[in-house]
C-alpha cells in the first residue's frame, strides 16, 4: 500500500507540473493586450503656499492605459480625487478675529500623461519616467459658528514624475511619485502625490 500511495501521488504531482507548464506557455503565446485598467492610492503631500493652509491628504482615483505596439511610450489618463484638511492654526494666526475653522481642500483631477518605461520589459521591476497635463477642479471648505463657506476653480495644470512597476502574475503594481502644479490664481497650487497603484 505504501508503494500504492507514493507512486499516485508521484503520478498526481507529474500531472500538476505538466498543467502548470501547459497553461503558462498557452498565456506566453497569447497576444499582449494593448489596454490596462486599474486604480491607485496614497497620500498626497501639499507644497509652497498650498501646504501653509493644508494639511498632509490623500488620493483615490482610477486610470486608462494603452500602449501602441509601434511606440515606446503608453498613455494613460486618469481620474483621481485628492483630499486635504485645513490647518486650523494657520487660519487662526492669519484671521485672529475668526479664530479656528474646520473644512478641507479637494481636487477632481482629469490627466492624460505619456509613460515611458526603460530597461527590459521581461523584468519584473521596471522603472518609468511620467508626463502630461489635466484639468483639475479645485475646492476649499470650511465651516464657522455653523455657517458653510466654500469657493472653488477650474484650472488647466501638468504633472511629472517617475516609478516602478512590477509585473506579477495576470496583473501589475507600480509605486510612484509625481510633483502637480495647478496654474491657479495669484500662485500656483502645488503638491506631490506618492501612489501604490494596480493595473489589470
Amino acid at each position: 500500500m505504501p508503494g500504492f500511495f507514493g507512486r499516485l501521488l508521484a503520478g498526481t504531482g507529474a500531472l500538476l507540473i505538466a498543467v502548470t507548464a501547459a497553461q503558462a506557455q498557452g498565456t506566453s503565446n497569447a497576444p499582449a493586450r494593448p489596454w490596462k485598467i486599474g486604480g491607485a492610492l496614497g497620500a498626497t503631500i501639499p507644497l509652497g503656499d498650498f501646504s501653509d493652509g493644508a494639511d498632509l491628504g490623500w488620493h483615490l482615483g482610477g486610470l486608462f492605459e494603452y500602449k501602441q505596439p509601434s511606440l515606446p511610450v503608453s498613455w494613460r489618463g486618469e481620474l483621481t480625487y485628492h483630499r486635504n484638511g485645513l490647518k486650523d492654526d494657520y487660519f487662526a494666526n492669519q484671521l485672529p478675529e475668526v479664530g479656528n475653522l474646520s473644512g478641507n481642500f479637494s481636487m477632481v483631477n482629469f490627466i492624460a500623461n505619456a509613460v515611458y518605461p526603460f530597461g527590459d520589459k521581461a523584468k519584473t521591476a521596471r522603472p518609468y519616467i511620467i508626463g502630461g497635463l489635466g484639468l483639475y477642479r479645485l475646492k476649499a471648505t470650511a465651516t464657522y459658528q455653523g455657517i458653510d463657506i466654500s469657493d472653488s476653480q477650474t484650472k488647466f495644470g501638468i504633472n511629472v514624475g517617475g516609478g516602478f512597476e512590477f509585473a506579477l502574475s495576470g496583473f501589475d503594481t507600480f509605486v510612484e511619485a509625481r510633483f502637480h502644479s495647478v496654474f491657479t490664481d495669484n500662485s500656483s497650487t502645488k503638491f506631490i502625490p506618492i501612489s501604490f497603484g494596480i493595473k489589470f
